[in-house]
């Protein structure tokens, strides 16, 4: 230690004093014996002046400057005798305190945020300055599908792989953007910074909307289908008996003249026919039921779907191909609901090759999916945004319900789904999240 060293030397140098006195005591001719007890009490008075006024001062700021560098808060230091001493020590013990406060606020603080970050229902994306992913919350873990932050950590957004990375990683502070995703998912993002330690680590809010926007779209066309339904049955059922009173007439007269007016006749009939089965066609959508849940054999429905599609691929001269899973699984969903749901999705498959194609449908066990893909034309990406959207369609005679039942089929079961097209394949998956033991098939 330095005031050790610098102790040593006040010693050295008081000793040096004394033998100089002592020595110059010995030269005089007359020695008074009262002047040598003298020579050697002045040297250790000075001492401990000194050691008071100079070397404990010193010795308490390096002790401070030691509990500082160890940031021990907690201990206080004593006082001492000499004034100028203890207003330091006074001054250093109201520092100490205020650091510990400061310190344990800090703590408090950081341990809340820390909390609220875990508990949080939106997923948190924190990131570091060299903006790389430093942490994520367990409400983003979900919300992303990551199984393990160790596979992000440390990467940059559009390194990640995640289904919105590049989106996200487009981001500025305080930017704020809705995202949708391959599949209905749609999710709020929101880019901004926290201070910590003086420096700002920022980072991205992601919210989901889906449920509470679906929940409102199908609240506004439940209400518009019932009632349109109403006046369109009210009109259509007394303009379709009106016509096929005058048709009857039309029949059994004589009158030539009116044998060109009876098939307008026939054909308004038939047109309101169609007009009031679309109403109802929407009106089922509309009133779903819930799903009756029993374990099915995940490889024997997709047989039964491969069964039911195959007589209309073959007479389009597509190849139906079925790759069912060597280890079967059993799920817990409404089987009948999602047999038409397959069904639904190889029909717009099938539909949207024409002709002289292929279609595979496969199923895995771990994790428990299906999958339907097609070599057709693909998805351009501003249709693939409408893809479920109520009664949107791309067919010249579609009514755009299909994709809404399956989508609100696969919601009620809790699954997750996705619609993509690459490298020459269009792909629907089907994440079945509640399975059952492995079929004894």
């Amino acid at each position: 230690m330095r005031y050790k060293l610098f102790l040593g030397l006040l010693i050295v140098f008081l000793a040096g004093i004394g033998m100089g006195a002592v020595y110059m005591y010995l030269k005089m001719e007359s020695k008074p014996l009262w002047i040598l007890p003298g020579i050697l009490v002045v040297p250790i008075i000075i001492y401990f002046f000194l050691n008071r006024k100079l070397i404990k001062p010193y010795q308490l700021i390096i002790n401070g400057l030691k509990m500082l560098n160890e940031q021990d808060f907690s201990t206080r230091l004593r006082p001492v005798k000499g004034k100028e001493a203890n207003q330091m020590i006074e001054v250093f013990n109201r520092m100490m305190t205020s650091l510990r406060q400061e310190r344990l606020l800090v703590r408090e603080k950081n341990k809340f945020l820390d909390l609220l970050i875990q508990a949080s229902p939106q997923g948190i994306i924190i990131l570091n300055f060299d903006e790389r992913i430093s942490d994520i919350n367990p409400a983003g873990l979900h919300l992303l599908d990551i199984k393990d932050l160790s596979l992000v950590k440390g990467k940059l957004l559009q390194e990640s792989g995640l289904e919105l990375a590049q989106q996200l990683g487009a981001m500025k502070k305080e930017d704020e953007i809705v995202v949708r995703t391959s599949s209905i998912s749609i999710y709020r993002c929101v880019r901004s910074a926290f201070v910590d330690q003086g420096f700002e680590h920022p980072f991205i809010l992601i919210e989901e909307l889906t449920r509470d926007l679906l929940r409102i779209e199908k609240e506004s066309y439940e209400r518009i289908i019932r009632m349109m339904s109403h006046e369109v049955n009210n009109s259509v059922g007394a303009i379709g008996s009106t016509l096929s009173v005058v048709s009857e007439i039309f029949r059994q007269g004589e009158e030539k003249e009116w044998e060109d007016v009876l098939p307008a006749v026939e054909a308004s009939h038939d047109r309101c026919g169609n007009l009031a089965q679309f109403i109802s066609n929407l009106a089922h959508v509309v009133r779903i039921p819930e799903p009756s849940v029993t374990s099915v054999s995940l490889n024997e429905l997709v047989c039964s779907v491969d069964a039911l599609t195959r007589m209309e691929c073959q007479k389009r001269n597509i190849k139906l191909t079925l790759m069912p899973d060597i280890k079967d699984r059993l799920v817990h969903i409404d089987g009948i609901q999602f047999e038409q749901v397959l069904v639904n999705i190889v029909k717009n498959a099938y539909e949207a090759i024409g002709s002289d194609g292929e279609i595979k449908i496969s199923t895995q066990s771990y994790p428990t999916t299906i999958t339907i893909e097609d070599n057709g034309p693909g998805i351009p990406q501003e249709v693939k945004e409408k893809l479920f959207t109520p009664f949107f369609t791309t067919k010249s005679t579609g009514q755009g319900i299909g994709l809404m039942f399956v989508r609100d089929v696969l919601m009620n079961h809790g699954c997750k789904f996705s619609l993509n097209s690459g490298d020459g394949w269009t792909r629907f998956v089907i994440h079945c999240i509640d399975s059952d033991t492995p079929s004894a098939s």
